[in-house]
Formats: structure tokens, sequence, C-alpha cells
């Protein structure tokens, strides 16, 4: 395994059943050891039972690569109905401490507000709705 690759780009990793996921590091932020590892394409409960596996393996070898230690990390599950893709997806962080691990969820729960290149997009729908209630009201 190349480890950069997991730095600079999506990394494939292919489950037992040779379906495809993919390792990404998205840029958020303030959150400096946070990780994606989704798969490609809807799948039956028995490959999402191999892909939680798979990213629970995924989460120990980036721990033991960023800390040496393989239990510094945290998994978050996004099931079916509180993810924006319908195939499954698991959040991955990796923290050395308790306090590193909620500093991380706090700003992953703010990271759609902080996520700067979605600004423009959410202005202008703000000005939208402006211009709207302005016309409703004169």
């Amino acid at each position: 395994m190349n480890i950069e690759a997991c730095w600079k780009k999506a990394f494939a990793l292919p489950l037992p059943s040779g379906t495809r996921c993919t390792l990404s590091q998205p840029k958020i932020p303030g959150l400096k050891n946070y990780y994606v590892i989704a798969l490609e394409a809807p799948v039956g409960s028995r490959e999402a039972e191999q892909f939680f596996v798979l990213a629970h393996q995924t989460a120990r070898w980036l721990a033991q690569l960023h800390f040496a230690d393989p239990e510094c990390y945290a998994l978050m599950y996004s099931a079916g109905r509180t993810r924006r893709k319908p195939w499954p997806h698991v959040h991955i962080v990796i923290a050395d401490s308790v306090a590193l691990r909620r500093r991380a969820v706090s700003i992953l729960q703010l990271k759609h507000v902080l996520w700067w290149r979605r600004w423009p997009r959410h202005l202008a729908t703000l000005r939208r709705w402006v211009r709207k209630d302005a016309t409703q009201v004169s």
C-alpha cells in the first residue's frame, strides 16, 4: 500500500466481495486527521457488514500511522436515513486524546458552516430568500 496516497487523493480499497470503496481525506478547516471511507454504490447487508469491518481495520491502520497506537481513533457510521447518498460511509477521526476527539466531533457538526467553498452558494440562497420576502411585503 502506498501510504502517501491517503494524504493526496482518494485511495481505492476492495471488499472481499470485490465491491470497491474509497478512502479520502476531506479538507475541513481545523480538522487535520479526518478521513471518510465510502462505498461507490449501494450494497446488500452482507457487503455492508464487510464494509464496516474494513472501515475498522482502516481506522486502526491510520491510527498506527499517525500516533503509533492502533487504538487512537473514533468511527462514525452514517446509517440510511442520516446520509446524503444511498450507500454507507464511515467518518474516521484519528485522535490521541478525548479532548481532541471532542474537538473533531464539534468541528464535524459545524463543517457545512466552516466549509469555505460552500459560502457563495449559501449567500446566493440567502439573497434569494431576502428578495422574495421583500417583494411579498411590498
